[in-house]
């Protein structure tokens, strides 16, 4: 059987010469280098299967040689032992998160030494086949190192600039936007896409570097959807960003995905490169390295989100909250004064709902009162504030609407919650009716308050409560 090869780097020869003795009488065959630099050389040229090395060198010290031979394919196999003094503890943690996979003190014991050697040999991977030529002296390695150093450089140029706009994101909407366009700077692709699988939701974000033909974009959507764990009945938003379908056909065969480590929740990066192969040998490594810190990006941003909408949403509802839609109305009536533009608000009292807690108890009840939220919420337009004002009292905001609308809005509701059947967890389904009140801010005057709108609403909400219930006032 061949002899496992160590080299030892180290540029006391009194040390190097004991490593060497130790290793040899355990039955290894041992390579020496008297710096970092010339361990580099060796270690490229002639591959060993393990290389032990101090940490303090001129020339190349420990450190970087550790960076050098982790990050080649011709080195990257072989498990690095540090050999430190107590006093170096710094450069041994510094060793160990540079990538060493062990380290022993100075004044080890022979057999610590050869345990360790013999452990680290028994964990190691096969060396991967290398192609290419092998460095022939110091300059071709330290034209390596420079080679390294920028690709590192880049890549932390790339992470700060992800992590600069990302964290700042507000939604994570504009998360995946940022993340998405800051991996499209640096990679030369049709397509990017982002996938999040969350419990109840799930997201897809895709980001498209030039118009793709439509089949060809709902193809990589469902390829990224089929990455994520999609529960049955799940909420799905999809985003699409850059530009637009055209008729550009691709193949999306190449497309390739990475795994994003969120936390409680799947998600899933997808890139749909334009040369496959030189993404697989250059862009590869980048995106892979990117991946852990776009997850964080986004996981703040799912944070910043939640966060925002606990502040805002009605948490049996998911409606906005009392103070939410009455700071949205405060906001909308300033945008149509500023702009002469009508605004109208609907208000409306479900009927007879102290008879439903009664009758059913307050779980029907809170099963009705999401129901109907739903309901209304579906009868609105996207550019409409829809909130629960209070108890079973609901506010619809509506701009750009004049008060003869507004009223076939609120008639639109009222007929489609009173067709409604909502599922009653003991069994059955139970239909329910609302009493509406409409008013505009052309019938108040250029001065009048969101509370004066609200009040004219809900005095006209009561009149229709009077007028015999499940009906429009005015």
């Amino acid at each position: 059987m061949k002899a496992t090869r160590v080299l030892v780097v180290d540029d006391s020869a009194i040390t190097r010469a004991l490593l060497t003795r130790t290793l040899q009488r355990a039955g290894f065959d041992v390579i020496e280098a008297t710096d970092g630099l010339e361990g580099a050389v060796v270690a490229l040229r002639e591959r060993p299967d393990v290389v032990v090395t101090d940490l303090e060198m001129p020339t190349m010290d420990g450190t970087q040689l550790l960076r050098l031979l982790k990050s080649d394919p011709a080195t990257a196999h072989a498990p690095v032992l540090i050999v430190t003094s107590h006093g170096e503890a710094p450069s041994r943690y510094w060793g160990l998160q540079t990538g060493a996979d062990a380290y022993i003190t100075k004044d080890h014991q022979p057999e610590e030494l050869i345990g360790a050697v013999t452990r680290l040999v028994a964990g190691a991977p096969p060396a991967a086949e290398v192609t290419g030529t092998l460095p022939q002296g110091p300059l071709d390695v330290l034209a390596r190192v420079a080679r390294h150093l920028d690709a590192n450089l880049m890549q932390a140029t790339v992470v700060n600039a992800l992590l600069e706009r990302g964290m700042a994101a507000g939604s994570l909407k504009e998360a995946c936007e940022i993340a998405l366009a800051t991996v499209g700077e640096v990679v030369d692709a049709y397509l990017l896409g982002v996938g999040l699988a969350e419990p109840e939701t799930i997201t897809l974000h895709l980001h498209l570097a030039e118009p793709l033909a439509l089949h060809c974009v709902d193809g990589c959507a469902s390829r990224l959807l089929g990455r994520l764990d999609v529960l049955p009945g799940a909420d799905i938003k999809s985003e699409i960003t850059g530009d637009k379908e055209g008729d550009t056909e691709v193949d999306i065969e190449s497309l390739v995905a990475f795994p994003l480590p969120l936390r409680d929740a799947n998600g899933s990066l997808v890139v749909l490169p334009r040369n496959p192969a030189q993404f697989a040998n250059i862009s590869r490594p980048l995106v892979e390295a990117v991946a852990d810190h776009m997850a964080l990006v986004l996981d703040n941003a799912r944070l910043a989100q939640r966060l925002r909408e606990l502040s805002m949403l009605d948490g049996l509802t998911k409606a906005f909250n009392h103070r939410a839609i009455h700071e949205r109305l405060g906001e909308e009536l300033d945008r149509a004064r500023r702009y002469g533009h009508p605004l109208a608000v609907v208000i409306c009292d479900l009927d007879h709902f102290k008879r439903v807690n009664d009758t059913h108890g307050h779980l029907a009840g809170d099963a009705v009162l999401r129901g109907a939220a739903a309901v209304m919420r579906t009868c609105l337009r996207s550019a409409d504030a829809f909130g629960r004002y209070g108890g079973e009292e609901f506010l619809a905001v509506l701009p750009e609407t004049r008060l003869s609308s507004a009223i076939e809005v609120a008639g639109r509701i009222r007929d489609t919650l009173a067709k409604a059947r909502h599922p009653l967890a003991a069994g059955g389904v139970i239909a329910v009716t609302a009493s509406f009140g409409v008013a505009s801010s052309d019938e108040l005057g250029s001065e009048a308050s969101a509370d004066q709108l609200v009040s004219l609403a809900d005095a006209r909400m009561y009149e229709a409560k009077t007028g015999g219930r499940n009906r429009v006032r005015p």
